[in-house]
């Protein structure tokens, strides 16, 4: 199965791998109170395995169209997209 290693700006290193599903969260604007926003969970991402690049391709979809997300399987744990500083195949 393949795998990628993700490394956070916190110095924490995360395992993810092929067929991991996420939910991505995003923020709205809240029009009874201008000049802030909610969350809410946007689409459901899916890592797959692209011939040359491994997963990175998905998971990099998944970074693009989140502020935030957890997989489906842990939702306890919110990670940040803009957080990811690097990430490895494995």
């Amino acid at each position: 199965m393949n795998k990628i290693k993700v490394t956070f700006s916190d110095g924490s290193i995360t395992t993810f791998h092929e067929e991991q599903a996420f939910v991505a969260v995003g923020f709205f604007p809240d029009d009874k109170a201008p000049g802030k926003n909610f969350p809410s969970h946007f689409e459901t991402y899916g890592l797959w395995n692209h011939m040359h690049d491994g997963l990175t391709p998905s998971f990099l979809e998944l970074l693009a169209n989140s502020k935030f997300f957890f997989d489906i399987e842990e939702p306890n744990v919110y990670y940040n997209s803009q957080s990811v500083i690097k990430i490895e195949s494995i």
